[in-house]
This record gives C-alpha cells, sequence and structure tokens, in this order.
C-alpha cells in the first residue's frame, strides 16, 4: 500500500510539472544585445518600441536590434545615471526614465539625448509606467506606496481628498496584509488591489476591507510557487501574473483561483532563464515580457502556447524515452502509440501516462532491438511495426506480445525485404506492405507466407520501382502505389499488374512533379493528394494530371513527410524544414515553425497522425512530438506600426567602411542630403514582436521606383547615388501571418545638387558672360592700340606655335598610350560568345572614353553551368580600365564550386588592401545551369527576366552596395529561378537608360523596360541591335556621357 500511494504521488507531482512547463519562452539576454541581464523595468512606448531598464543602461528594441543608453561622465546630456528602476511615458509621449538615485530623466528621441526634470513637474497619474519600486498610481487618483525593503507596510493616498491611510502585518489579525515589506501593487480590471509582499501575495476587496492571501503550501498542489513575491501584473485577458524572488514566474486564473508556474530548467533551453522574476509586461500585440534577476528578458505569446511539446526529460520517469520520433498512431481506443530510434511508446494522453517497449534480449516475443519507423493498426485492432532494417513486427496489445517476420534467404514466400516503409489493409482484409528495395508484399495472416511484387524491366506491367513509399486503396477502388524512383503505379490486385503509372517526364500537360512519392493521400472529399521530394500535387481526374504547389506558392519546404486533415479540411503537411497548414479551397498556406511551438523544424517520415475523435493532430520529429488542436491556433490579428530605425551614411574615406550613423530617425519627417552622399541605407521594423522572424517588408522610393519592391524579410534597403531632386521613401511591413500594414511609414529625401549646379551659380554664369560680352567690346576699341604691336604679337605668336607643336606632340603620345590601353582592356573581353544547346547569347560594349569602366566575361566549367560576370566600375579612364583588369583576374580565378556571397567578400577584401581609393565595382554574378538561374548583384541596376509563358517583363532587382565600397560585405540577396523556353534575359548598365538627349531628357527606365518587352520575343543579336538603334536614335547629336553594355540570354 506504501509503494502504491509513493506512485500515484510521484504520478500526481510529475503530472503537474509537465502542466506547470508548458509556456516555451524566448529569451534576450547580453547575449543577443542586451546592456545587463538584471531587467528592472519594461515599457512599450507609443510608436512600439520596447524599452528594458536594467542595473547597467537603458535599451531600445526593435525586434532585431538593440540601442543602449548609458551615463557618459562627460556629455551632460547622457542619462544621470545606469541603473534604471522605472520607465514612464507621459500624456505627450515624453518618456521619463528614474534611476536608482531617484533622478527624472527625460527622453529627446530627436538628438537621442536626456535631460533632468523635477518631481513635481510629472503627472504620474496621467503616465503609462513599468517599475521595479512599489509605488502605483491607479485610475482613480489614489498614489499606493510599499515600503519595500524599509518594512513600512503600504500607504494609500487619496490626493484629491488629502486623505491617508496605512495598512500594515498583524500577526494576531488575519485581515492584515501578510508582511510589512511591500514590493508591487496594482489594481486589476475588476478592482481588486494586488500585493506582493515578502510574505505572500494578497487582494484587497476595498468596497469590503476584505484581505485574501494566497501563500506557498507544499500540500496545496496548484498554489503560489514562493512567498516572496516581487511583481504583480494583469494582462488583457484578466489573468494575473506573479514574479517572485525564488519560484520563478506565476499565472493565477481568477476564475478557477488556480496557479500554475513556470521555473528555470536547466535541461530545457526553452524555460524560463532565472527564477528572480523582477518585472513583468504586456505589449499591445499580447506578447507578455518577463524581466529576471540573471537572465535578461524572457517573452511569449499565448497564441504559441497551442502546440503541446513532449520530450525526453532527463532524470523523470514519466514521458518518452528518446526525443527521436519516428512513427505516429491513433489506435481505436483514442491510445498514441509512438515509435521511436529506441522502441515503442504507448502514450494515454488524457492521464499523461507513458508506457516504453524495449528489447529484452531473454524474451523471444518482445519488441526487437531496431527503430520503430512505421505502425498501422489493421481492422482486428492488431498492431503491426515496420522497422528499418528488423522485419515487420505483429503486436498484440492485450497480451502485449511481438511476433516478428523477416526475409529468409532463399525463401520466395518470405518478406522480401526487412526495411518497411509503408502498410496498408485494404478493402478485403489483405495486408500489404511497401519496403525499402524489395518492391510491394501481399501478407496472407493465415498462412504467413507473402507474395512478392517486384520490378521486371523486361515486364512493362510490372512494378515501375522496388522502393515502395505509399500504399492507398480510395473510395472509388483504385489501388495507389507511391516509389521512391519510380513514380505512381495504379495496381490490379486480381491481376497483379501495374497497367499505369504517372510518371515525372510523362506527355501530360501537367505531370507529377517529382518520381520520388512520398505519401499518397485521400482527403474527405475523394481529393488525391501526393507528397513528393520536390512539393504537393493534386490529381485532377477529369483531366487526368496534375496541379504542383511547392515554396514558391507558400509551401515552408518542398519535401513533403506527411499528410494530414484536420476537421476544418485543412491539410497539415509536415516538411524537412516546418509545418504547412494549407487551405484547398483558396490555395493559401500559413507555415509554423520552431518558433511558433514545434519540437523542430525538421520532421521525420511517418511520425504524423490524426486523432479525429477529439480533432487533435500529432507530429514528431527528431526533437520530440508535438500534439495540438487546430482550433486552438490563433491568427494574429495585431497590424503592427512600421518605423525606421536606423539611417547611415558611407560618403567617409575611412579605410574601415565605417557609416556615419544618424540618430532620430524615427522621428523624422523629411532628411537632406548631400551630392556627396553617394551611398545611404536605411533600416526598418514591423513592431509585432510575436514570431517577428516571419515579419514581410517591402518598399518603393517615389520618384525614382513607383513600384513595390518585395523585401520578404529582410529590412533594409541601401541606395547608390541618388540624382539630385526629392524622393519619397514607402516602407510597408506585415507581421507573422501576413497581415500587412499598408500604411507604414515614409520618408521624404531631398537630395541637394552640388554648388555648381545651383540657381546661384548659373546666375554667376549669365554675369561671367555678359562680363565677357563686355572685355569684347573693349577689346574692340583698343584694337587700333594693338596695331602697333602687331610686330611684337607676331613673335609672341611664332612662340606660341612651336609651344603648341611640342604640346601635341606629348597629346599625341599620350593619346597613343590610351590607345594601347583600350587595346589591351578589349584583349580582356571574351573572343567568342559561348554556345550551349539550351542557350543563345548576344552581347554589346561601347566605351564613353577611350578606356572604359564596363566589363563582361563568361565562363563555361565542365559540370555544365554557364558562370557570368557584368560589372560597371565607377569613372572612366585609366582608373576604370584598373578596376576592370583586376576584375578579369578575379573572374579567371573563380571555381564554379563557391558561392556567390564568398566571391563577392574575396573582391572587396582585395580591392580594400590594394587601397584603389574610391573606386567601387558594381557587378552582377550569374550561374545559370540546365536552365536553372542564380544570381546576385552589387549595386547593378535591375535585371530584366521576360517570362514567355505570361508575356510580360519582370524586375529582378537585388539591393546591395557596389564591390570595395566597404571592408567588410553586407548581406546580399540571391535570386533563384528555373527558366522556360522562350524566357530572355536581359543585363546592362545604366548607360543605356540614363542616356541623354539634346535636351537634356533622360530615356529612362520605364521606356526601356516598356522596348525591351515589346521585343522580347526576338533574337538576342535581334534584340540589342533594336535596343542600340533606339538609344543611338534618342541620342542624336547628344554626347555619350557613360559606358553602354548591353548582354541578353534567350532560353531554346
Amino acid at each position: 500500500m506504501t509503494r502504491l500511494i509513493y506512485l500515484l504521488v510521484l504520478t500526481f507531482v510529475i503530472n503537474l510539472y509537465l502542466q506547470a512547463q508548458s509556456i516555451r519562452f524566448g529569451h534576450l539576454t547580453v547575449e543577443e544585445g542586451l546592456s545587463q541581464n538584471a531587467v528592472t523595468c519594461i515599457l512599450q512606448d507609443s510608436k512600439g518600441f520596447m524599452w528594458f531598464g536594467t542595473q547597467d543602461g537603458l535599451n531600445r528594441y526593435d525586434g532585431y536590434n538593440f540601442k543602449i543608453f548609458k551615463n557618459d561622465p562627460s556629455d551632460s546630456n547622457s542619462l544621470s545615471d545606469n541603473f534604471i528602476s522605472t520607465i514612464y511615458e507621459d500624456k505627450n509621449k515624453n518618456l521619463i526614465f528614474r534611476t536608482i538615485s531617484g533622478k527624472l530623466n527625460t527622453y529627446n528621441p530627436l538628438s537621442e539625448s536626456f535631460s533632468i526634470v523635477e518631481e513635481d513637474s510629472t503627472d504620474f497619474f496621467s503616465t503609462r509606467y513599468n517599475t521595479v519600486l512599489s509605488f502605483y498610481y491607479d485610475r482613480y487618483g489614489i498614489e499606493w506606496q510599499g515600503g519595500g525593503g524599509r518594512g513600512t507596510g503600504l500607504k494609500r493616498i487619496d490626493i484629491r481628498k488629502g486623505t491617508e491611510k496605512i495598512y500594515n502585518h498583524n500577526p494576531g489579525n488575519t485581515n492584515t496584509i501578510s508582511n510589512d515589506r511591500v514590493y508591487s501593487i496594482t489594481r486589476d480590471s475588476r478592482d481588486n488591489i494586488w500585493i506582493g509582499t515578502a510574505g505572500g501575495l494578497d487582494k484587497l476587496d476595498e468596497s469590503t476591507g476584505k484581505i485574501t492571501h494566497y501563500k506557498s503550501n507544499p500540500n496545496v498542489s496548484q498554489g503560489l510557487s514562493d512567498n516572496f513575491v516581487w511583481p504583480v501584473f494583469e494582462d488583457s485577458n484578466g489573468i494575473i501574473w506573479i514574479g517572485t524572488v525564488s519560484g520563478g514566474l506565476n499565472r493565477f486564473d481568477p476564475k478557477t483561483e488556480k496557479f500554475s508556474y513556470y521555473k528555470n530548467e536547466p535541461t530545457d533551453p526553452t524555460s524560463i532563464t532565472d527564477n528572480f522574476i523582477f518585472s513583468i509586461y504586456e505589449d499591445s500585440g499580447g506578447v507578455i515580457w518577463v524581466g529576471t534577476n540573471t537572465g535578461g528578458v524572457n517573452y511569449f505569446h499565448p497564441s504559441t502556447q497551442a502546440f503541446e511539446h513532449y520530450k525526453n526529460l532527463p532524470g523523470r520517469m514519466n514521458g518518452l524515452s528518446t526525443n527521436d520520433v519516428r512513427a505516429l498512431y491513433v489506435d481505436r481506443d483514442g491510445i498514441y502509440w509512438i515509435g521511436t530510434s529506441a522502441g515503442l511508446e504507448k502514450f494515454d494522453y488524457e492521464n499523461n501516462r507513458f508506457k516504453n517497449y524495449t528489447h529484452d534480449p531473454k524474451n523471444p516475443k518482445s519488441i526487437v532491438n531496431n527503430p520503430i519507423q512505421l505502425i498501422y493498426e489493421d481492422k482486428s485492432g492488431v498492431l503491426w511495426l515496420g522497422t528499418f532494417n528488423g522485419g515487420l513486427l505483429k503486436f498484440d496489445k492485450n497480451k502485449e506480445t511481438f511476433q516478428l517476420y523477416k526475409n529468409e534467404p532463399g525463401n520466395a514466400n518470405s518478406l522480401s525485404d526487412d526495411r518497411i516503409y509503408s502498410i496498408y489493409e485494404d478493402k478485403h482484409g489483405v495486408l500489404w506492405i511497401g519496403t525499402y528495395g524489395g518492391g510491394l508484399n501481399k501478407f496472407d495472416r493465415i498462412t504467413g507466407k507473402f507474395i512478392n511484387y517486384i520490378h521486371d524491366k523486361n515486364d512493362s506491367t510490372s512494378i515501375s520501382y522496388n522502393g515502395v513509399w505509399s500504399i492507398l486503396e480510395d473510395k472509388n477502388g483504385l489501388f495507389w502505389v507511391g516509389t521512391y524512383g519510380g513514380g505512381i503505379n495504379l495496381f490490379n490486385p486480381k491481376t497483379g499488374s501495374f497497367n499505369k503509372k504517372y510518371r515525372q517526364k510523362d506527355n501530360r500537360k501537367e505531370g507529377l512533379n517529382d518520381d520520388r512519392v512520398i505519401k499518397i493521400f485521400e482527403d474527405s472529399k475523394g481529393n488525391i493528394w501526393i507528397g513528393t521530394m520536390s512539393g504537393l500535387n493534386r490529381y485532377d481526374p477529369k483531366t487526368d494530371s496534375f496541379k504542383s504547389y511547392t515554396e514558391k506558392n507558400g509551401l515552408s519546404n518542398n519535401v513533403i513527410f506527411g499528410i494530414v486533415e484536420d476537421e476544418n479540411n485543412d491539410l497539415w503537411l509536415s516538411t524537412y524544414n516546418g509545418l504547412s497548414r494549407f487551405n484547398p479551397s483558396s490555395d493559401k498556406f500559413n507555415n509554423y515553425y520552431y518558433q511558433d511551438g514545434l519540437q523542430g523544424n525538421e520532421f521525420n517520415q511517418n511520425a504524423y497522425a490524426n486523432d479525429s475523435k477529439i480533432g487533435r493532430l500529432l507530429f514528431g520529429g527528431p526533437n520530440g512530438l508535438n500534439v495540438f488542436n487546430p482550433d486552438s491556433i490563433k491568427i494574429n490579428l495585431f497590424i503592427p506600426p512600421v518605423v525606421f530605425t536606423d539611417f547611415r551614411k558611407y560618403n567617409t574615406d575611412d579605410q574601415e567602411g565605417k557609416a556615419i550613423i544618424e540618430k532620430g530617425i524615427a522621428y523624422r519627417n523629411e532628411i537632406v542630403l548631400t551630392y556627396e552622399d553617394n551611398i545611404v541605407s536605411f533600416e526598418f521594423s514591423a513592431l509585432s514582436y510575436l514570431n517577428n522572424f516571419k515579419n514581410q517588408y517591402r518598399y518603393k522610393l517615389e520618384g525614382f521606383n513607383e513600384n513595390w519592391i518585395q523585401l520578404e524579410s529582410n529590412h533594409s534597403v541601401t541606395f547608390t547615388n541618388l540624382s539630385p531632386g526629392e524622393y519619397v521613401l514607402r516602407i510597408s511591413g506585415s507581421n507573422n501571418n501576413g497581415l500587412w500594414n499598408n500604411e507604414g511609414s515614409s520618408l521624404i529625401i531631398s537630395v541637394k545638387p552640388p554648388w555648381w549646379r545651383t540657381k546661384i551659380a548659373y546666375a554667376l554664369y549669365v554675369i561671367a558672360f555678359l562680363s565677357l560680352l563686355y572685355g569684347i567690346r573693349g577689346i574692340e576699341i583698343k584694337r587700333r592700340e594693338q596695331k602697333a604691336l602687331m610686330r611684337e604679337r607676331e613673335l609672341l605668336i611664332t612662340a606660341a606655335e612651336s609651344e603648341k607643336r611640342a604640346l601635341k606632340a606629348e597629346n599625341e603620345r599620350k593619346t597613343q598610350e590610351l590607345e594601347d590601353a583600350r587595346n589591351m582592356q578589349l584583349s580582356m573581353l571574351p573572343k567568342e560568345i559561348p554556345q550551349t544547346e539550351d542557350l543563345e547569347i548576344a552581347v554589346f560594349m561601347r566605351t564613353a572614353t577611350e578606356v572604359g569602366g564596363d566589363y563582361y566575361d563568361f565562363k563555361h566549367d565542365e559540370d555544365g553551368t554557364l558562370s557570368i560576370a557584368f560589372g560597371d566600375a565607377t569613372g572612366h579612364g585609366l582608373q576604370a580600365g584598373t578596376m576592370v583588369t583586376l576584375f578579369k583576374g578575379f573572374f579567371a580565378s573563380f571555381e564554379s564550386n563557391l558561392d556567390i556571397k564568398s566571391f563577392f567578400e574575396r573582391c572587396t577584401r582585395i580591392i580594400k588592401e590594394i587601397k584603389l581609393g574610391r573606386i567601387m565595382m558594381a557587378f552582377i554574378l550569374m550561374k545559370i545551369k540546365n536552365k536553372k538561374l542564380l544570381f546576385s548583384s552589387a549595386g547593378m541596376p535591375p535585371v530584366y527576366y521576360y517570362n514567355s509563358g505570361n508575356k510580360k517583363v519582370e524586375e529582378l532587382m537585388v539591393t546591395g552596395m557596389p564591390l570595395g565600397a566597404m571592408s567588410k560585405i553586407m548581406f546580399f540577396n540571391q535570386i533563384e529561378k528555373q527558366m522556360e523556353s522562350g524566357d530572355t534575359i536581359m543585363i546592362f548598365s545604366d548607360g543605356l537608360p540614363e542616356q541623354m538627349n539634346k535636351n537634356g531628357e533622360m530615356y529612362d527606365y520605364p521606356r526601356f523596360i516598356q522596348k525591351f518587352g515589346e521585343i522580347a520575343n526576338m533574337s538576342p543579336q535581334e534584340i540589342v541591335d533594336e535596343l542600340l538603334f533606339t538609344i543611338d536614335e534618342w541620342k542624336g547629336d547628344a554626347v555619350q556621357e557613360d559606358d553602354i553594355s548591353l548582354l541578353v540570354i534567350k532560353t531554346k
């Protein structure tokens, strides 16, 4: 009896622990950029920035980066000291910070400076604030003061009535506060006053005067975890959150009067980092932020807790024996069966009990010592288990015994392969076994014999491939067999023939997207879905064709391991990188990742199941098991404010390329640039902190490009060499669920011209010209006087002519040198345009000076990869030619297996080392193999891509700075596309669209892209000829001021 009581208590404690540790916390510590890990106070300002006060500095957080403010003894406009105790924002949206010394610092966001304000000048009743000290100003004009460590109790001050009331602890009176050391006070939405003390948590009902005590008690299962209470906070759902000194974070539900707590678990990296809680706060998007004593900031959102996560916890008796979950099944009794790399697990979800089945060498009827990677229950309730290399197991759940079936060499009626990849029972009760390399097996459970169906290259009606990974008999009686390498086979069990096959290279208009089939699934409406290594396929019986969905359509990853349908008819797809929720009616995907609460981003092949009676779904992977109800997953409806967070100018001669950081960009409406500000970058953030790695961005620069440019999750943009004028930079951002703030944020950018192009300069030019005319008139008047000096002038002319002849000879010598340099540059260009089976290429280059700055080159590797280099050096003449010569060497040494980012880094480093000054190279590096295009760009104009399918031109833009602009390269996006026959790519230097005519008008990019769209169906050489004719016709008698280069590629 004693042992039974012990086991019951132990099970109760373990279940309580599992229940308590159900929140997955994100962490911000000094490793992520926080100034110090003791976070005393937290506040979100009216713009949406998060502010964290610590014992060593103030932090502003934008979801990506921290901006740290500290006291600087040499700067009177810095913080007064570094220990921040309280953060306020007043009704005028001014931020005020109280330090441990008691000084109030008000913040100027434009100059990012601080000044001291007097206590009496602040109306604390109209402020929003968060504090570690026990001062509270409620909505009724009552000031509450706690004595904290001084032990003076709680004081209630009614400012309007001028009355005071003191609450003290009286050991002989239970209706007094628990302890005179009061550390926190708050009034909840039900008008209760919550008091955190060193002796427990108290709730004061002012209407009755009753004080309710909540204390830690080891005999109470759902009570307070620690009596030393620090912060108390009510969230928007009415839940009370309590921070303690050693008991972690407590959650109190006023409806049930129950506590749950969350403490640090050293073996769980997603647990709270510290058990001493300093501060608690909820932002406008519903994220709960928790400041700790030594663990920095912890944060979570209730919506991310929908995914229950079960994993192996060392030292815990009740739980998974290992985290590697390879197979899942829900039987008819609602029991969850889990196959792992260590054996079989039985999980009673409702009672939270696990039972492990492992190999016992002394028991021949025990489970084999092999990973279980497939579980299936037949109509009689027998479980069939597939192993990786240990054969097929029959499990009797009542007797808990295992019977093994294995391949027997020389026995044609044995299992064909011990590697089991699929099990299925058809409508007639026949059990079918798919194997890794032994084809399909039909199992006679009475005789214990197997009939093998394997591929025969001489028999067209045999199975197409011996790797059978999925089997399905649909509602119409069709028998689908999915193979890993041979596509789909329609099988006739009566004849044993596979007469119809679906392959990737079928002549259908829309064929299967990959022959490597992993899963075939029939939904509740009779639709057939196929998961492959290249995405999801939907079969259309009317056209006998397939529709494909891939990452381009929103799928989280193209490798589909599992397909499950929920009660809303949505499909859930487990992949190599996340879990996708697919709505077949709208063709829309929502993707979930580790940060959403998943066990990890990678899932295992057969680790998925549907508890259809309850509506729960199960998915497993290398890091454990997720159980969830799709209806409990809430969409984030918070539309985030979008703000500029950083603005940098790179017009510096510093060899390290250090940028000039401008202050207060989030609070500016306009910035002014000079012509010297040739490289500028902006960072921005959509201030929704719930899984903000999914936040998306787009921008447009009105005055330069009127179309929105998608940035995906990239939250920065860089511009180079903006022409003088006025622009409007507009940024739009979304939250993690794709809800956009369409208004976003905007910034006026004024680029001032150089002084010699201002109105005053032009006025001086007119004055100078008039003065010149006046001088000519004076010369004419004095002509007669000069006649007497004609002889002397003739002598001077003779001398001048001699000097002119000498100068001419010198110029001829320099001209010859430039011509020699030009010939050397031309010799570096490819002599022939590469010819390939699937590409047609044309190229043209015309320099504006003897030695130009444009450059192109080709490299055809043995593996079929065609590498294309295309660049535009800043300036002209010998300096530009030097840069071109340098890049000829770079590209010649380029290895095909070197990624583009590494090549860019190498080039930038060498340019900086040889100190070429401010000469830079705008550059595109492109790879084409089997019509698959991959490229990136550093400061080049967009690549125009003509899609022959929809007859439209796409503008492929990669934002980035030219190579050599900085010593350390910034992140460059890469664009990847699969080209189709007739698609055309055009790469060009900016000399083409920016060519001026005699009226000073630019041809410009809109005309250029329109012209390309009109002629894109021509051959590459015809396209080049037509564009050059158009540009030359536009130019007329005007001067070609910049090099012109053009490269056109068309797929055959």
